[in-house]
Formats: structure tokens, C-alpha cells, sequence
């Protein structure tokens, strides 16, 4: 156990949100996590109480119990991760395959069986933070390479209409557009934003 606990502290203590409506189980939980190093931030009882604790304490995990006073934990995260993206567990007392797919489905990486040993916890929470942080990884990459195709797009279409209006070669339109930008110090992205937004005014449309 001392084991753990030296491991524990050499590891990122994590703002925990429990979701939870047995007191006696959150209580449990609250005590592991505490023990692993981590801060429980809160208990959620309802689906109302775990919308206003994620917003307000933004958790670095949440643990949500599969049945919620009559809703539906993967259903919980699921509207919970739409909000903002978090590292999540499902925890529950039945080992089953459907659920396990429909939490994969709605973002959710852990799948915790209570009660849940201080080993097994520690663990679960290890392997949903890597997945997680891959998932963010991936997203962010995603983002990247949408947010240059677009870059690059606009760029295409201002330096078109700089060819058109100003009679340049395609290599003097875009030194022109770099130009600016570094001059009126805004991105290039921008630049092409007003130059298009200014030949959609003069040639009305």
C-alpha cells in the first residue's frame, strides 16, 4: 500500500468530480481517490448537480455511476462531454459488453466494476488519462490541419482577386499579401478575410 502511495505523489494530483448517488459508495470512492493523492472536488446525486459541479469546478476526471436517480450515467457524460472535453469513468456493478460500447460511443474511455479495489482504481484512471490524452492529441491535430486548410483556401482566393485587381503574377500577389500582413500586424488568414469580404461589397455579392 505504501507502495502506492510513494507512486501517487510523483504523479499529477487530479481534480476529481464524483457522480454518484449512493453516499455510502461516493463516500468509498472519495476515500481511494484521496488515498492515490487526488482532490474530490464534489459529489453530483442528480444529472442537475453534475451539470452545475462540471461547469464551475472543471474536473480533470469524472467518475459517473451508470444509473443516476433514474438516468442514464452514459447519457450524463455523454451531455457532460458536450460541454467540454474531460477524461471519464463509468462506474458500475455489472461487467457488460453493450455498456461498455455505448460509453466507448459517447466519449467515455473507463470502465470501472464496484467495488473497486485501490489497485484497480489506480489503474483504470492511469490507462483513461493516456486514452485520453491520445483522443485530445488526435483532436487538436485534426484541428491544425482544418484551420491551415483554411489559411491556405482563403490565401488562394485573396491572392486570385489581388491577380485580378491589381494585373499581379500569382508569386507578387502573394509577397503582396504577406507584405500587409506583417505591416498592419494581423494574420494572414485575416488579411484575406478583408480583402474578400471588400470584392464581395464592390462586386456586390
Amino acid at each position: 500500500m505504501r507502495s502506492i502511495m510513494r507512486e501517487s505523489e510523483k504523479r499529477r494530483r487530479l481534480r476529481v468530480l464524483l457522480i454518484e448517488d449512493d453516499t455510502l459508495v461516493g463516500m468509498g470512492l472519495r476515500g481511494q481517490l484521496e488515498r492515490l493523492g487526488h482532490e474530490v472536488i464534489g459529489q453530483a446525486a442528480t444529472h442537475a448537480q453534475a451539470d452545475a459541479l462540471y461547469r464551475t469546478g472543471q474536473p480533470d476526471l469524472a467518475l459517473v455511476d451508470i444509473r443516476l436517480g433514474g438516468h442514464d450515467g452514459i447519457e450524463v457524460a455523454r451531455s457532460l462531454l458536450a460541454q467540454r472535453p474531460c477524461a471519464m469513468i463509468i462506474v458500475s456493478a455489472f461487467s457488460d459488453e453493450d455498456l461498455v460500447r455505448r460509453a466507448g460511443e459517447a466519449g467515455v474511455y473507463g470502465y470501472l466494476i464496484k467495488p473497486a479495489s485501490l489497485e484497480s482504481l489506480r489503474a483504470q484512471i492511469e490507462v483513461v488519462l493516456k486514452r485520453f490524452a491520445e483522443n485530445e492529441a488526435l483532436r487538436a491535430e485534426k484541428e491544425k490541419l482544418a484551420q491551415t486548410l483554411e489559411v491556405r483556401k482563403l490565401t488562394e482566393r485573396a491572392k486570385g482577386i489581388l491577380m485580378k485587381r491589381a494585373n499581379l503574377s500569382e508569386e507578387d500577389a502573394h509577397r503582396r499579401l504577406q507584405q500587409e500582413s506583417q505591416k498592419r500586424r494581423i494574420s494572414l488568414a485575416d488579411l484575406a478575410r478583408k480583402i474578400i469580404e471588400s470584392e464581395e461589397l464592390i462586386s456586390g455579392g
